[in-house]
């Protein structure tokens, strides 16, 4: 595990019990958009045509408490959370029982983004999904082009990426910088820690623009199906005693 994502992993370990009631209205959100765009995202769920009878797996990959797998979960016969942050996973799997889903929804905590990959998370039970989802992690990766392959590998071809973020800073945020993350290699303009309080040692890239998006799913072999949009709702939020707003976009892309 790298410094970085060490801090990432402290971080969200001392953030776990109180992240759900913190971020309640976020949350909110993300699973509303997350339900609204299924369709959109994939065609293959236990109740489509095109995954009926099926196997139907999901993983959501940086997945805290797992808003995007409770989601979804209902429409699927697998769902994988994992995150580097233990105290997150116990949230995601305290989720899981807590809907009665825990015989098909299960968290783990492994970093997958390691090089090599854990080897325990090498077999079929964590290869061929038919979605993979990061929903508001990705600016927290400290190679995102990299996150984006290694994760897109994990797809089945065919298989739908679904990504929940932050968009650059601009006049739509209570915060100022430019992007610069085309190449995925997370490098920011943005002023150090603007807008992310006692998190900013966390956060590597300042928001995706739609090119961005769109070049990260490309070289990450997700060339098919790409789309982007901005969802409506701006997320509101305190920290570092001050109240933040922010936009957020919802994209996909498909595994050639």
């Amino acid at each position: 595990m790298t410094e970085f994502t060490e801090a990432n992993r402290a971080y969200f370990d001392q953030m776990a019990t109180t992240y759900q009631s913190k971020f309640a209205d976020s949350m909110k959100i993300i699973a509303a958009q997350t339900l609204k765009h299924r369709l959109w995202l994939s065609d293959r769920w236990t109740d489509t045509e095109a995954g009926n009878g099926q196997e139907v797996k999901l993983l959501e990959y940086a997945c805290g408490p797992g808003i995007v797998s409770m989601t979804l979960a209902p429409f699927l016969t697998k769902v994988i959370g994992i995150d580097v942050s233990e105290k997150m996973v116990a949230e995601f799997n305290r989720n899981a029982s807590t809907i009665g889903l825990s015989d098909k929804m299960i968290g783990y905590k492994a970093d997958l983004l390691a090089e090599p990959a854990p080897e325990e998370f090498s077999g079929p039970d964590y290869n061929e999904f038919d979605v993979v989802a990061v929903s508001m992690a990705l600016h927290h990766f400290q190679y995102p082009g990299v996150a984006l392959q290694r994760l897109a590998s994990r797809l089945k071809k065919g298989g739908s990426f679904l990504i929940i973020d932050l968009i650059p800073a601009s006049g739509h945020d209570n915060g100022h910088g430019h992007n610069h993350g085309h190449h995925g290699h997370g490098h920011s303009h943005a002023k150090e820690g603007h807008d992310f309080g006692d998190a900013a040692h966390t956060v590597q890239t300042h928001g995706f623009s739609r090119e961005d998006m769109e070049k990260l799913f490309k070289d990450a072999g997700l060339g098919a199906g790409f789309d982007y949009e901005l969802i409506p709702e701006q997320f509101v939020f305190e920290k570092g005693g001050k109240t933040h707003h922010k936009t957020v976009f919802i994209a996909r892309a498909q595994r050639i």
